[in-house]
């Protein structure tokens, strides 16, 4: 009877605290920012979640003009010079006849076609951010399908209400759709490609095909950056719908509510959306364990990942622990390291976590290897110039790509952040010459709405030549 009036007690104190800390996190939440009239009207239907579609031209049309309408759901008349829903603005989406939230096409004509491949983007972003990666592999040979994911490239409100397995939907259908393409050109093998959120759900794809015959498994899958865990939070994820259809506590969705300045990502950020990454990454670690149990990793394809070793927006220990599990010698794990020249000014738990302390179990025999700064001919010093290096028994091999010629850090860039992988340097929104990564605004603290991080995150990836090196490499094999 104790026990009992012991652990009821636990239980309402257990209560207590979380009904106290949600109602503390509903309140702050109304500090933020106000909600503008995207983050509270919803876009149309999507597309794929509601359509057929028999070929990706037929998609990609419509989804061209889906992107338009909702676009012109926003009162623009007061609208600001950086808004990116004002068709004057600096940062319109639809300028010069461009569309950059679209799913697009890549095609290098029906008889130069090598192979399909399907990219898929990552949360709160567009298709445009796969548009470098695109563009490599059409020269490849591939004919290319960039998708956008459901919720995505119109208005933040989007990803309120917006599932993991929605997103999922539209994956399986781009597969299907390239393995029918596939056939109308010789049987060409298919691939796939994903940039963080987007390569969870390629990962995931690829998980579900090697149970599912019905499934059209690829031959190769390309991870930028990919989710494969993020933070615990997640579990917490929808607390907020105990208040937040409340109209005073509306704010409380939003883990963000930021001007929306980027044409073709949304800065403001729902906690659904974190949520639904949340529970795509924890089934993926489920499955891939349930897939080694049954010994059929030997179905799954070819992997090869590129991410930050400091990654701020998923867990590089997950995508290591991904490769330990299902990993092969087929597969490779491509990390970038920190600029060492800038140690002095890093943090202790930085440079004391060096990727030459990856631990691998159970005798993994996947390839990994480190990009990261040459050291002077004394063995010593860091220096700017970068090379490619295998990691063996803890210890860097010899270098890879060493006829290339010498890559070396930008000025004043001391990392390689996750959205920046799959951008090239010429990138006209995103690259070393352009508006976004150009922007440098300086005044005084606790003013702002965007952090000075968020200004100073490197947006393009400097060394997205080494990276097209590996990627050469992985296709060649």
């Amino acid at each position: 009877m104790k026990l009992v009036k012991f652990l009821i007690k636990t239980a309402l104190i257990v209560l207590i605290i979380i009904v106290s800390i949600i109602f503390f996190r509903a309140f702050n939440s109304i500090k933020q920012a106000d909600l503008k009239t995207w983050n509270t009207i919803k876009p149309d239907p999507e597309l794929l979640l509601n359509n057929n579609y028999s070929s990706f031209e037929e998609f990609v049309k419509a989804d061209q003009e889906y992107i338009k309408t909702n676009l012109q759901k926003i009162e623009t008349s007061k609208l600001g010079n950086f808004n990116k829903y004002n068709p004057k603005g600096i940062s319109y989406p639809l300028r010069d006849g461009n569309n950059y939230n679209a799913s697009f096409i890549l095609d290098p004509g029906k008889n130069k076609t090598k192979g399909i491949i399907v990219l898929t983007h990552g949360l709160s972003d567009s298709p445009y951010h796969i548009y470098n990666l695109g563009q490599y592999f059409l020269k490849k040979g591939y004919y290319v399908f960039g998708l956008r994911m459901p919720g995505h490239g119109t208005l933040p409100s989007g990803l309120l209400d917006v599932t993991w397995q929605d997103w999922y939907k539209a994956v399986k259908w781009s597969m299907k759709t390239a393995s029918e393409l596939a056939k109308s050109r010789n049987n060409i093998p298919i691939s796939m490609g994903g940039f963080s959120t987007g390569g969870s759900l390629s990962i995931h794809y690829c998980l579900m095909a090697a149970t599912d015959n019905s499934l059209e498994m690829p031959e190769k899958v390309f991870l930028f950056s990919p989710a494969a865990g993020v933070s615990e939070l997640g579990v917490i994820g929808a607390w907020h719908k105990s208040l937040s259809w409340i109209n005073y506590f509306k704010k409380f969705a939003w883990l963000d509510i930021l001007p929306e300045y980027d044409p073709a990502k949304y800065m403001s950020f729902t906690k659904n959306a974190g949520r639904q990454v949340f529970l795509l990454c924890e089934e993926n670690k489920v499955i891939s364990e349930k897939i080694k149990e049954k010994n059929l990793t030997s179905k799954l394809p070819s992997f090869i990942s590129f991410e930050s070793w400091v990654d701020a927006t998923v867990k590089v220990d997950d995508l290591v622990n991904f490769y330990s599990t299902i990993g092969d010698s087929n597969d490779v794990l491509v990390i970038f390291d920190v600029n060492h020249k800038y140690n002095p000014f890093m943090r202790n738990s930085v440079i004391n976590n060096s990727p030459k302390n990856i631990n691998l179990e159970n005798n993994s025999d996947f390839s990994i290897h480190i990009i990261t700064n040459k050291t002077d001919s004394l063995g010593s010093n860091h220096i700017p110039e970068v090379g490619v290096f295998p990691l063996i028994n803890g210890n860097y091999g010899d270098e890879l790509f060493s006829d290339t010629i010498p890559v070396k850090w930008p000025d004043n860039y001391y990392a390689i952040s996750h959205i920046c992988v799959p951008i090239a340097p010429n990138n006209k929104l995103y690259g070393e010459n352009s508006f976004l990564n150009k922007l440098q605004i300086h005044g005084e603290r606790q003013v702002l709405l965007i952090t000075s991080e968020d200004i100073n995150r490197i947006r393009y990836n400097p060394f997205f030549g080494l990276m097209k090196k590996e990627l050469d490499k992985f296709i060649e094999k």
